[in-house]
């Protein structure tokens, strides 16, 4: 079931591939354990645009790729996506959905390339999805799935919020926070479409390695790469052509509407550092490296989205 359910959700996100077109974001003009999470849930380096002096690329990229290729990194990524998608299923809406993967891809396209083993550029298989969840979350796996909550969605006022929210989930990815995650998580090394564990079988593999994403998504990673994560995703928005306040903008949403007691909450809160403190992480980054970065927001763009989304 959990396989039909990932296969559809594949299909789901194929079909928005072909329906979305190469349009270049932003536009000018524009005005400016599994029981846990499921409760939760309910309740480069080349190619980018740079902006205005906006150059920086952070040192320090996770040495975990050079253990896993792009073809183990895609299989784990799927395994990921089943936890995610087995939880909460895409929301039902193509133009959410078609808007969401334009506004990613163009700010994944801004995003440093790691290199693998081999020394050779990593390429992503970029796909971004709507969870069709009322909680104020996102996510993301390796190998390039992201996902963000209709409920986080409905909470933000403008499309260079959403572009830093998607640049902190692609971060997680390009900075190999995941493949990390697993090293020090004592998971088997990958191979093909299953972990290969030392005399274990691929079931056995395929079994632990979706119980090490369920628990993963329950605790959350590393506070130290959410404050990565949140710098690179300043910097991916900010590539793109979109106001770098983006982000910094959301957080202080989280700081001003949220708590773990609100179970809209609960798991973003009890996931990540609070909010405070990643504003206080990023204030010398943005006081230091934006002052002449583009200011873009598309409020008008965001709203005539946000009104396709479901209410409580």
């Amino acid at each position: 079931m959990k396989l039909q359910r990932l296969k559809a959700a594949a299909l789901a996100l194929a079909t928005v591939v072909l329906l979305t077109g190469c349009e270049t974001m932003p536009q000018a003009g524009g005005s400016g354990g599994l029981n846990v999470l499921s409760s939760a849930l309910g309740g480069g380096s080349g190619g980018g645009s740079r902006v205005g002096g906006v150059m920086d690329v952070f040192q320090g990229v996770s040495t975990a790729f050079k253990d896993y290729s792009p073809e183990e990194q895609r299989a784990m990524g799927h395994d990921f996506a089943s936890v995610l998608v087995g939880a909460r299923p895409l929301l039902r809406n193509d133009a959410v959905q078609r808007y969401v993967n334009q506004v990613g891809w163009w700010v994944a396209a801004q995003a440093e390339k790691p290199k693998d083993k081999d020394g050779k550029d990593i390429q992503f298989a970029w796909r971004f999805g709507v969870l069709d969840s009322d909680a104020v979350n996102a996510y993301a796996t390796p190998g390039g799935f992201v996902f963000i909550t209709w409920g986080l969605m409905q909470r933000l006022k403008s499309e260079a919020e959403l572009a830093g929210v998607l640049g902190h989930e692609i971060a997680h990815v390009t900075r190999g926070h995941y493949l990390s995650a697993l090293k020090k998580g004592g998971v088997a090394q990958a191979a093909g479409g299953a972990l290969q564990a030392r005399g274990g079988s691929n079931a056995l593999v395929n079994t632990a390695m979706v119980n090490f994403a369920k628990n993963l998504y329950s605790k959350g990673l590393d506070q130290s790469d959410e404050f990565d994560a949140d710098r690179q995703g300043v910097l991916y928005a900010a590539r793109a052509g979109y106001a770098p306040i983006g982000l910094p903008t959301v957080l202080n949403m989280y700081a001003a509407t949220g708590s773990k007691a609100d179970v809209s909450y609960s798991l973003l809160f009890s996931t990540h550092p609070a909010p405070k403190d990643r504003l206080d992480k990023l204030q010398p980054f943005m006081t230091s490296k934006f002052s002449t970065a583009a200011s873009v927001s598309n409020e008008a763009r965001y709203e005539a989205i946000r009104r396709l989304l479901p209410t409580k």
